[in-house]
């Protein structure tokens, strides 16, 4: 097994699993710390890279006991921090494919995800194993069943004892791990990574935030913990709510920043709102911390600003795109993106998402009809992002449909496309406009998501805001959700008029005839960040039929 080179060494030579970058790291640095995770009564649990490794051994020795071997899919539903990263890594040095399904994915979703996979095998906490047997999850098709939970650790190993020896390294081009997407644009759908593409995803967020041995990496989402002892750096999971992420208490945030002396938090906007709520509510500073990267969707001007104040001056704050099919995609730190949006020009042109990472070749293919792309526009004309590189998904699992609409190309000149509207600037950064099936196609007009809600955020008092078209495509009419800030909740007369004035200034913001008051936006169940817009237009119509005079309605949640 090859060890994993030092921080002066070139990335490339890093070997082409996850399981063999652990084993690289526990031989370099067996005692520093490799997992950190919330314990009861407010203390942590800690593992060491040598621990880590040995545990992980240890997992692979019960699946092989377990009858689970190369090739077998494998769901695995652990809340757990140390029982995710060890059951993953057993499973990938097997060469068995683990499966990745968000548990808060309606049942339906969840049902045909597992039904369209057929694994083999189940792996969860008593939680998921309990919904599975109640509620039927894949019954026609599992064969080997296993519970993580509570267990003795995996002891240090002694240095006069023999280990047994790793299996040997799946090929690299082998299919290595199916990961759902969130559903919150359709049907979840099984993203495939290859062995290689896994390692080009490590290789690129390693190299995007910085992370190595030194780093703590405070890890908001928790499938992020499988990437951090891959990189040697410290992972912190704190105690995220997983199924809900905006619900999550922004005080454990900062107690695991603070007392682990974080230097990179990556997470969500949710999560990160939550954090810097805490910050600004108890006066607190995120003294640690020399870089946050913000994830999942672009996050809000008020929420940088929000984060700018909690973080050293210093620190430096991005804002990473990408998809499940592609992570990370592109990057731009807070200090490029103000300066962007106040480019004349382009103040009503989207959302930058800065440079394409290195390996990342960012294309944009021209519109054909309302929904269809298929050509290479020029510079500065709109289309769809459609992205290659080392790190890009080449297929959906069992979705022939959908690999047809989405991959163009073959071999290393692949290309996914992501459904995402954008162009590219003069200088070579991506501009988001919003989802293509998101765009709003109006009797002779078209408006896109991303334009309209990146000024209608920025009105004073607006908490944020959701543009949806009602009707079929061609006949939509727009209409305009918001959520009041709540400091606005006595004055939303001003804000609404000041709303209104803000997209007078905006093209074709005129046709939004309707702008409708909600609590709380629904958002997607994986980040809590992009709004579920199918659900919102359905509430839509329902308050829509029983609308007051002056083309504004209130309530709803």
């Amino acid at each position: 097994m090859s060890a994993v080179p030092g921080a002066t060494e070139e990335r490339d030579a890093w070997p082409e699993t996850l399981a063999a970058h652990l084993v690289g790291w526990a031989g370099l640095q067996p005692d520093r710390t490799a997992l950190v995770w919330p314990a009861p009564r407010g203390r942590w649990h800690t593992v060491d890279f040598a621990t880590l490794e040995a545990a992980c051994r240890a997992r692979i020795r019960e699946l092989r006991e377990a009858g689970v071997g190369a090739g077998q899919k494998a769901v695995v539903m652990a809340r757990d921090p140390y029982d995710l990263v060890t059951t993953v890594y057993g499973l990938l040095a097997l060469g068995a494919v683990p499966v990745l399904i968000d548990p808060a994915l309606p049942r339906p979703a969840l049902r045909a995800c597992l039904d369209e996979t057929r694994p083999e095998v189940f792996i969860g906490d008593p939680l998921a194993q309990l919904a599975r047997l109640l509620l039927g999850w894949a019954r026609p098709y599992v064969t080997v069943s296993l519970l993580t939970g509570r267990r003795p650790r995996a002891p240090r190993p002694e240095p006069d004892q023999p280990e047994p020896p790793w299996p040997s390294p799946p090929p690299a081009a082998s299919l290595a791990l199916i990961a759902f997407t969130s559903g919150s644009t359709g049907a979840p759908k099984g993203v495939e990574y290859e062995h290689r593409q896994l390692a080009a995803q490590v290789r690129s967020i390693a190299g995007l935030l910085g992370l190595g041995p030194g780093e703590v990496l405070l890890a908001g989402f928790l499938p992020f913990a499988l990437f951090g002892p891959a990189t040697g750096a410290t992972t912190v999971v704190p105690a995220v709510n997983h199924l809900r992420p905006a619900r999550t208490r922004g005080a454990d945030l900062a107690r695991a920043v603070t007392e682990h002396f974080t230097s990179v938090v990556c997470a969500s906007p949710a999560v990160l709102r939550a954090l810097a709520g805490e910050c600004e509510h108890g006066r607190l500073s995120l003294a640690p911390v020399r870089l946050a990267c913000s994830f999942g969707a672009p996050p809000s001007e008020r929420l940088v600003r929000a984060l700018r104040r909690a973080l050293p001056e210093e620190a430096t704050l991005l804002s990473a795109y990408g998809a499940t099919e592609c992570l990370p995609v592109s990057v731009i730190d807070s200090t490029e993106l103000a300066a962007a949006h106040a480019e004349p020009g382009h103040a009503h042109r989207g959302v930058c998402l800065g440079r394409p990472v290195p390996g990342i070749a960012a294309h944009i293919l021209v519109p054909v009809g309302p929904v269809s792309y298929n050509r290479p526009v020029p510079q500065g004309s709109y289309g769809e992002i459609t992205v290659g590189g080392p790190q890009v998904s080449r297929a959906y699992h069992a979705r022939p449909g959908a690999n047809a609409a989405a991959k163009v190309g073959a071999g290393e000149d692949l290309l996914h496309r992501t459904g995402d509207l954008g162009w590219l600037d003069e200088s070579g950064r991506l501009w988001f406009l919003g989802r293509s099936a998101h765009r709003v196609h109006g009797a002779g007009f078209a408006l896109d998501t991303a334009v309209v809600e990146r000024i209608a955020d920025a009105v004073p008092g607006i908490g944020r805001t959701a543009l949806i078209g009602l009707g079929p495509a061609g006949r939509q009419r727009p209409v305009l959700c918001v959520e009041l800030a709540p400091s606005a909740a006595n004055s939303a007369t001003a804000v609404l008029q000041g709303l209104r004035h803000a997209l007078s200034a905006v093209p074709g913001g005129h046709r939004i005839a309707a702008v409708l008051l909600h609590r709380r936006l629904p958002t997607d169940p994986r980040h809590n960040s992009r709004v579920d817009r199918d659900r919102l237009a359905r509430w839509a119509r329902r308050r829509l039929s029983r609308r007051r005079p002056g083309g504004v309605l209130g309530g709803g949640r």
